[in-house]
């Protein structure tokens, strides 16, 4: 019994390192792809001299970690100022629309192309950690980020010459939907894929619960008002305990 639980105790260590690690490297890459996308985009409409001059920070740990500091050193004042405002529009989309929402839509095909393979697992265990941080990472700008007076949701709305009002129920739909393929495919098939005698579902619970547990605080930090800390609200005591409950229904269900 003794050895047992200690056997048990070792792979529970083991799993926690793994999600650790996960998460720090689907973190970092979906954040660099959002971050570079909004650069590139610019630079390639002359916006920007160098696309990897990011403002990158300091040595801190929470930078080292989590890419605190960092962000995608593109000035939208002249753009807006010259008259080009589809412009911002794009470069301001690149990030949460493009990079995370694009990297979501791949993620997701090759996660279910690889749920028949007999191998594989390790990549299918990444490739769900950045789906779920790709997907979240949308989300949390829409629908949680969008009615606000600041960041890219409404640099967009404001190039498409628009109200936040009138962006809201667009990029929320998109975010939508890739919650729903996530949380309620791709998710569960991997989870009957790499844990299929676990009846308790652990692995897509601890996915949900820490991306996007993750995800919905951005809403409550940043100044973003009163409607973003309200969704963020709905998003980590709703939405979340909906999507917890999901993964007991059968894979694709």
């Amino acid at each position: 019994m003794r050895g047992t639980g200690l056997r048990n105790c070792g792979h529970m260590l083991g799993f926690g390192g793994a999600v650790l690690i996960s998460v720090l490297f689907a973190h970092a890459f979906n954040f660099f792809a959002h971050e570079y996308a909004h650069a590139f985009v610019a630079w390639g409409l002359g916006w920007k001299g160098d696309p990897l001059a990011l403002h990158y920070g300091t040595g801190a740990i929470d930078n080292i970690l989590l890419q605190q500091q960092i962000d995608e050193n593109v000035d939208y004042a002249p753009i807006f100022a010259s008259g080009c405002a589809w412009q911002a529009a794009l470069i301001a989309a690149a990030g949460p629309l493009l990079a995370n929402g694009g990297t979501a839509m791949i993620c997701h095909r090759l996660i279910m192309g690889l749920i028949g393979r007999a191998t594989r697992l390790v990549a299918l265990w990444g490739l769900v950690w950045v789906d779920a941080f790709s997907t979240f990472n949308v989300w949390s700008y829409a629908p949680l980020r969008v009615l606000t007076s600041h960041g890219d949701m409404a640099l967009l709305a404001r190039g498409l010459g628009i109200s936040v009002w009138g962006l809201f129920p667009f990029a929320s739909a998109f975010a939508v939907w890739l919650v729903w393929r996530f949380a309620c495919h791709a998710l569960p098939a991997a989870q009957a894929r790499l844990f299929s005698a676990d009846r308790q579902k652990i692995f897509s619970m601890t996915v949900l619960a820490v991306s996007l547990g993750f995800f919905s605080i951005p809403g409550f930090l940043g100044g973003y008002g009163s409607f973003c800390a309200v969704l963020s609200v709905v998003s980590f005591f709703m939405v979340l305990p909906v999507l917890l409950a999901a993964q007991q229904e059968p894979a694709g269900g």
